[in-house]
């Protein structure tokens, strides 16, 4: 795997190229299914974030955290459907490097929301020691229902 700070360039190939649930996750909570103004959006939002890629360089995920106000960061990511190429170095990235580094931040509690079916990425999160903390019935733009998962154990966030 292949990691580099996020950017346009590669952020723009993984937005046009997401797997399907997380097409449908994503979009659900957007005005528009442009991925030019995803990518916009997310460049937007800081630069706490990276691009993970295949060893050939080829970007497969950007995932990052944006910080909503003092302590909370909403945490997020997006990929191709090559996510399990490099599924096993972002998460140990995100366990050795991101944490860490949201702990030294001043972080005591991080979220996200998943749609309702994305189990793959309910999976994941549980993996990474989130936990389902919320059901938001009709959170989405047609109605979707979707989860809140977040970490505030003293071992992910500091109280």
């Amino acid at each position: 795997m292949t990691l580099a700070k996020l950017n346009e360039v590669d952020l723009d190939y993984v937005t046009h190229r997401l797997r399907e649930d997380d097409l449908r996750e994503v979009m659900a909570t957007r005005w528009t299914d442009d991925p030019v103004a995803l990518t916009s959006d997310i460049m937007s939002n800081g630069e706490f974030g990276w691009i993970a890629g295949t060893e050939d360089r080829v970007p497969v995920a950007a995932f990052g955290a944006i910080p909503v106000w003092n302590g909370v960061w909403e945490v997020w990511l997006i990929a191709t459907e090559d996510w399990p190429k490099v599924a096993l170095g972002v998460t140990k990235f995100i366990k050795k490097t991101m944490i860490p580094a949201m702990r030294e931040a001043g972080v005591h509690r991080a979220q996200c929301r998943s749609i309702e079916g994305h189990e793959t990425a309910h999976r994941w999160l549980e993996f990474l020691g989130a936990h389902r903390e919320s059901t938001m019935p009709k959170f989405g733009r047609d109605g979707e229902t979707f989860h809140l998962y977040c970490w505030t154990e003293p071992g992910i966030c500091p109280r």
